[in-house]
């Protein structure tokens, strides 16, 4: 489009619509598939030479109607320029579409299969993005320019068919007895809202009479003792919210607790040269979404299977609630001397075999990460004649230099849990982002 103004340098709306398949579904999913029994594999190691072979359905129930994902794309944007392009950058409005959302769903094991691929539903994600870029000081031997871009995006579940809502749990490639976690996935809402209980401390000697020789819990103080089922259930032990006052900890106490959706992302940097010199930077952020770090859930519990593995180090003696006396090393039962001993601590005790997702797990994810740093310089033309050497830069470039965030874990950007699209921002034995060098030589000759 053609300048209005001596200051509007160009202007150039788009309009764009699209549709495009995703044909990830797995092979003979929509066939159906019978294996060979493990009885089957026990009774011929027996009689190798007459074996009988026992044959039983496989697992996922085959769907003869799978059919592709659909993703319906709609964009308006609007490119312009100013002053000259010294001051450009663009505008985006979409709003997306995807139906018949391929999902590998828990069915009733009445039907004698666990699972199957199934079209569920249709998701929306609608937002707008900003990219600016200006070049703010243009000389002979120095210049300064500058980007920025920021997005900001929001998801729906626009259908769910028949199921209205469901609890999706988070997928543990580790072991199958990882800490537990679980999605709501409900119409109306969006993918990635996190569901437990609410952490409220610990239980207190305030919350028990001693009778007897034994704790005993005083009637007006709920008890989550079925939901952790800790070895011993007293003071000390971890405590929920009651969020429906019947005293009883269960299922009906669970509440959304976060979300792994970002308000926004976005990033920005800076280009300039000096006389030989360039350097540019590079940050981007993401701020507001939250994080499920199961890290923390598997190391402070002595779960089953985590009997006599080691703790992190906010589980250490100082922190955590003990029963054992420091100076004997044997159990303590007196309960005074057992208030005495941790009259400090700030943690509960890690005995329990039931590690529920609670609110103390859900971290803010937020970060500003220093992502890209070069420095560089070009030799003098005058110096590189007599070489016959038309060009010579040398350059340091750094990676993934700093980070600034309140995020406990190795790394806020993280996302481990993704065997389903529907449980994103866990972070499990994830391995952090690396700190990189290169230091690098362009010639023209």
């Amino acid at each position: 489009m053609a300048p209005a103004s001596p200051w509007l340098s160009h202007l150039k709306p788009r309009l764009s619509f699209g549709q495009a398949g995703n044909d990830r579904i797995g092979n003979n999913l929509s066939d159906r598939i019978f294996e060979i029994s493990a009885e089957s594999m026990l009774y011929m190691e027996g009689n190798e030479e007459n074996p009988t072979v026992f044959i039983v359905p496989g697992s996922v129930l085959s769907n003869p109607g799978l059919k592709w994902e659909r993703t319906i794309t709609q964009n308006v944007g609007l490119d312009f320029g100013f002053f000259d392009n010294r001051l450009s950058g663009s505008f985006e409005l979409y709003h997306n579409k995807t139906k018949d959302l391929l999902i590998k769903s828990t069915i009733p094991s009445s039907s004698g299969y666990s699972q199957q691929m199934q079209n569920i539903g249709q998701t929306s994600n609608k937002g707008l993005e900003l990219a600016l870029s200006g070049v703010i000081i243009k000389k002979q031997d120095f210049s300064l320019s500058a980007n920025f871009n920021i997005a900001f995006n929001k998801n729906r579940i626009d259908k769910l068919d028949e199921t209205k809502e469901w609890l999706q749990s988070t997928t543990w490639t580790a072991d199958s007895g990882g800490p537990n976690g679980e999605f709501i996935i409900k119409e109306g809402g969006q993918v990635g809202t996190m569901y437990g209980y609410v952490t409220d401390g610990m239980y207190t000697y305030d919350d028990f009479d001693y009778v007897n020789g034994k704790y005993v819990l005083k009637p007006d103080v709920p008890s989550n003792q079925k939901i952790t089922n800790p070895r011993f259930f007293g003071p000390g032990s971890l405590k929920f919210k009651n969020q429906n006052d019947d005293l009883v900890i269960d299922e009906e106490d669970k509440v959304v607790i976060g979300n792994a959706n970002p308000k926004h992302t976005g990033g920005f940097g800076m280009n300039a040269t000096l006389k030989g010199f360039d350097f540019s930077a590079f940050f981007n952020w993401v701020y507001g979404n939250d994080i499920y770090n199961a890290n923390k859930m598997e190391y402070t519990s002595t779960r089953a299977g985590r009997t006599y593995k080691n703790l992190i180090n906010m589980m250490n003696s100082e922190n955590r609630f003990t029963y054992l006396d420091p100076t004997t090393g044997y159990i303590a039962t007196d309960p005074e001397q057992l208030k005495e001993m941790n009259r400090n601590a700030t943690m509960w005790s890690p005995g329990m075999s039931l590690v529920p997702l609670h609110s103390w797990a859900v971290e803010d994810g937020s970060f500003l990460r220093l992502n890209t740093l070069t420095l560089g310089y070009t030799l003098p033309t005058h110096l590189l004649k007599k070489a016959r050497i038309d060009n010579l830069r040398v350059y340091v470039t750094g990676y993934n230099l700093w980070t600034w965030t309140n995020y406990s874990g190795n790394d806020p950007e993280v996302d481990t849990q993704r065997t389903t699209p529907l449980t994103p921002g866990v972070d499990y034995n994830a391995y952090p982002k690396s700190r990189s060098f290169i230091v690098g030589l362009n010639l023209t000759l």
